[in-house]
């Protein structure tokens, strides 16, 4: 009887045993049926992405340009890199040269934004690259004021003047000391810009702690003991404006009597 019982055991065992494993079979075969569905459903995918034909960009469709194109409408577009509504307004017979109410021309504009493109129509239909604004700017300053290296080539190239000032006594060397755009201010330089000129770059560099452009300043032999117009060097200048703040920071921190 015992024997009996212990091969039933046995048996039954077996049995357990074998059911597990083919739980086990049926579900690994399960699994493998939803990958190999998934990667059919995936194949037959890509076969029609081949077999569709390819979808095609529609060609961007042309600017609807007015009939006729006003003085502001030509400023606007110069500084919005417009040509089409450039080139509209110059072969219409338009000035090149017209301003708008600071004195502002379509050439100052381009050159702040640097649309050379623009730029290079405007100079052909005759603008003038000297002409200044109300404030006495330049092409060349408005070029260093926006950083736009090509730009600023562009107007040298052509023969712009880069060492007049503006009514703040300051050249696009100035300009672009005190704006950062160090790639202009270098070109500048290699022009023959002069580093040490009057109330010179350097002066700015250091009143605004433009470190970048005093080490390029430096490089290219600027003076630390050049005297500006109020007889201060550059160091002398730093310290004046640091006092000045210090001296009303302290008024301010002083209680209402």
């Amino acid at each position: 009887t015992t024997h009996t019982m212990m091969c039933f055991g046995s048996t039954m065992q077996q049995q357990g045993h074998s059911r597990q494993g083919n739980k086990t079979k049926t579900k690994s075969k399960q699994e493998r049926t939803v990958d190999d569905l998934f990667n059919i459903l995936q194949l037959k995918k890509k076969r029609r992405e081949r077999r569709s034909p390819a979808k095609r960009r529609a060609p961007p469709t042309p600017e609807a340009l007015p009939i006729c194109v006003s003085e502001d409408m030509f400023l606007t577009a110069a500084m919005d890199n417009k040509l089409s509504l450039v080139e509209k307004f110059l072969s219409g017979g338009g000035d090149p040269n017209v301003t708008d109410h600071f004195q502002r021309s379509a050439l100052h504009k381009a050159s702040f934004r640097g649309h050379t493109e623009v730029m290079k129509r405007l100079l052909e239909a005759g603008a003038d690259p000297e002409k200044k604004d109300k404030l006495e700017a330049t092409a060349v300053h408005w070029a260093c004021r926006g950083g736009d290296l090509t730009a600023l080539q562009l107007l040298i190239h052509q023969g712009a003047t880069f060492t007049s000032r503006d009514k703040l006594h300051s050249t696009p060397l100035h300009v672009a000391v005190r704006t950062g755009h160090i790639e202009c201010a270098e070109h500048l330089i290699h022009c023959g810009a002069d580093v040490n000129d009057g109330d010179t770059p350097m002066h700015d560099a250091v009143r605004i702690n433009r470190f970048k452009m005093i080490k390029l300043l430096m490089m290219y032999g600027a003076s630390l003991n050049t005297k500006n117009s109020d007889g201060k060097t550059p160091m002398e200048t730093l310290y004046s404006w640091q006092n000045g703040a210090k001296s009303l920071l302290c008024n301010e921190d002083k209680p209402n009597e």
